[in-house]
């Protein structure tokens, strides 16, 4: 049976709105009267958007914003290059494909925090084993001290990010892969097409969409996220993994500034918002 009744359809949709109003749009709602307001240990009066005005001047702000568009962007961008490889050797296993998907998505079941404590061991000065490897293949000669040289530290913070986000991005990816009929491959196998040709020429332009999808939740949970920083460096060496994230705990659990917190976090939102939402357009509006 077919329903024409939009009455009814409206009806189905109020609980889900409804929802939607009580755990989204309420809380930006208040995180946004509370960003105009003065509320450092206890809530002050209104000041307008003074709040926003001292956080975008201070240091932190500009050290935070750029910090966390390097590390989401590099660890986004690794992310993407191995899942990419992982999904389509995912698709060319015939044999035992159920076992090395499972294996796969494992690392997903890790928390944030605990693969920022093993990488730590494993990155560690003087006693991980990335350093006892290099050394094995005689690459370098001397430990390097990963965490504690700016430009390291933030690699191998984008290292164990890509490492955690990897298997989501996989599986996103080779879902799509997997909708691309078999038919297209024999038709591009008839017409004189490599396997390098088809995953150029078939493979790439199909699943566009999904790849785009994938990476940017990836940047957006980066982007917002400092976990891993935070298990890894802790915002170090000096401030060179002072992730915007961080900016943000340490000014409401820190300084128990509510409202420059409240400002810091409204901000990032729009941050994430102006980058997600053209795509988005894009690729739902746009490209249908």
């Amino acid at each position: 049976m077919r329903l024409k009744n939009s009455t009814f359809g409206i009806l189905c949709s109020v609980p889900g709105l409804i929802v939607l109003l009580a755990f989204i749009a309420y809380p930006l709602a208040y995180n946004f009267v509370v960003s105009l307001m003065k509320y450092k240990y206890t809530m002050g009066g209104y000041v307008g958007f003074s709040n926003y005005l001292r956080v975008i001047s201070s240091r932190d702000f500009k050290i935070g914003w750029r910090v966390a568009f390097y590390y989401s962007v590099g660890s986004s961008g690794l992310a993407f290059l191995v899942s990419l490889v992982m999904a389509e050797s995912l698709r060319r296993i015939k044999r035992l494909r159920a076992f090395f998907r499972t294996l796969v998505i494992l690392p997903w079941s890790v928390p944030l925090v605990l693969s920022g404590i093993v990488f730590k061991w494993m990155f560690d000065g003087q006693i991980g084993i990335v350093n006892y490897v290099l050394r094995l293949l005689g690459i370098v000669s001397d430990n390097i001290a990963f965490l504690y040289h700016p430009t390291w530290a933030l690699a191998t913070a984008m290292v164990g990010t890509a490492y955690v986000y990897v298997p989501f991005m996989t599986v996103l990816i080779h879902a799509g892969m997997e909708s691309v009929p078999a038919e297209v491959y024999e038709a591009a196998s008839i017409d004189g097409a490599d396997e390098l040709q088809k995953f150029r020429y078939v493979t790439l332009p199909l699943v566009e969409k999904q790849m785009l999808i994938a990476f940017f939740i990836v940047w957006m949970f980066t982007f917002r996220t400092p976990d891993l920083i935070y298990a890894l460096t802790k915002g170090g060496p000096g401030k060179a993994t002072f992730h915007a994230g961080l900016y943000l705990m340490r000014t409401i659990y820190s300084y128990l500034n509510f409202g420059h917190g409240a400002a810091i976090s409204v901000l990032m939102f729009i941050t994430v918002a102006l980058v997600i939402g053209p795509v988005l357009y894009f690729v739902f509006v746009k490209r249908g």
